[in-house]
């Protein structure tokens, strides 16, 4: 019994050491074989890891986008609004773009030099271009586009502007026999002229009142000028003074003509700007508590809300608004917008998307009031914001 018992016992061993030896030769990887495997695992793994731990590579997108590449001067949208219409700096040449940018075609290449200001008449037909040959030389032009038709204003105009028709011109003539002033009427070409008022001051800003026959002029904007606006018909009739007695001044009309923003210093060469509201009558002013200057606002059209940028960057003892307008500094604008009825301001993109610094001059906006475009004072290019 007992070698039997021993017999079985050694079979199982021996059965057992087998099944060992075969597992180990058969299934067993080996030790250098494993490491290699386990490495190459590891090292995948690793780039997986690596991989996926990487900032996901998103856009940051900025608000602002530029749309010319090039300066220009009177950016403004062709009669139907589908288009842009722009002056190149360069050389004069007016061109059209579509929203985009892209140069669609080249509506005039009449040559303009030295350019400093282009003033549209409403059904943008025509207008009247500012240039300054040389210092202290200034030359205005009257440029009918349809008929491309280029004649030269009479000498000693300081100022031009438009009728709300579009149809008459209003400047600022010096009579340098009489020594005086005189805010005129006439035709586009200058015929046909009619005094309006006498004025005082050689630099003149002139608008109409819109839903009105009337026009209203004052100083050009001076820290150092006591402003007078005032209005009076076409005939010179029904003179009135709608506001006096601050300092650098400028204007800008509600599209409905019931009410106006004007900026203004605090005091004689002042250092700090407010933004005001001012009636059709020339009362009920206040301030919107809002320090630009009228150059960097947009009406809406329901006259009520107002899109503005906010100047930033402002050294201390800056005297405004001149040196701004000299080019002593450029702001870094943020982009606002207002309810003057309330008060209330919203802005209108993150500082942070805002993407560059911007010192934005003369925007407006698109017909459907969806975008905001803007000349950058620091370098004469377009951009947008898309509101």
């Amino acid at each position: 019994m007992i070698k039997k018992i021993f017999a079985i016992s050694t079979f199982l061993l021996i059965l057992m050491i087998g099944a060992i030896f075969a597992y180990n030769f058969l299934f067993k990887t080996p030790l250098s074989q494993k490491n290699k495997t386990s490495t190459t695992q590891t090292a995948e793994e690793g780039k997986l890891s690596e991989k996926n731990s990487e900032p996901p590579k998103t856009e940051t997108g900025v608000s602002i986008q530029p749309i010319l590449d090039e300066p220009v001067f009177g950016a403004t949208f062709s009669p139907d609004g589908k288009y842009l219409y722009a002056f190149l700096a360069e050389n004069g040449q007016l061109n059209q773009y579509d929203l985009s940018g892209k140069l669609d075609k080249v509506l005039s290449t009449e040559k303009f030099d030295n350019i400093k200001k282009i003033v549209w008449n409403k059904p943008r037909n025509k207008v009247i271009i500012k240039t300054e040959p040389s210092p202290d030389n200034v030359k205005f032009f009257y440029f009918d586009i349809s008929e491309k038709k280029v004649s030269v204003l009479k000498e000693n105009i300081d100022s031009v502007s438009w009728s709300n028709l579009g149809d008459k011109i209003m400047y600022k003539y010096y009579d340098s026999k009489t020594k005086k002033g005189t805010i005129n009427v006439a035709d586009p070409d200058g015929k046909n002229w009619q005094i309006v008022a006498e004025v005082s001051y050689r630099d003149a800003e002139i608008a109409p009142i819109p839903n009105s026959s009337d026009i209203s002029f004052w100083p050009s904007p001076n820290a150092f000028t006591a402003t007078s606006v005032a209005s009076a018909t076409f005939s010179g009739e029904n003179k009135k003074e709608l506001l006096k007695d601050r300092y650098g001044v400028n204007l800008l009309w509600s599209p409905n003509g019931t009410q106006a923003i004007l900026s203004a210093t605090d005091e004689k060469g002042g250092h700090k700007m407010d933004l005001l509201l001012m009636n059709r009558q020339g009362g009920e002013i206040h301030s919107l508590m809002f320090p630009t200057f009228a150059s960097k606002c947009a009406w809406a059209s329901d006259s009520k809300t107002l899109y503005c940028a906010l100047p930033g960057n402002i050294p201390d003892l800056a005297i405004l608004p001149n040196d701004w307008q000299e080019g002593k500094f450029t702001t870094s604008d943020t982009f606002w917008k207002i309810d003057t009825s309330t008060g209330k301001k919203e802005r209108l993109v993150d500082p942070e998307k805002i993407g560059g610094s911007y010192d934005a001059l003369n925007p407006f906006l698109s017909s459907d009031e969806k975008i905001l475009f803007f000349t950058n004072k620091s370098d004469g290019k377009l951009y947008k914001l898309s509101l």
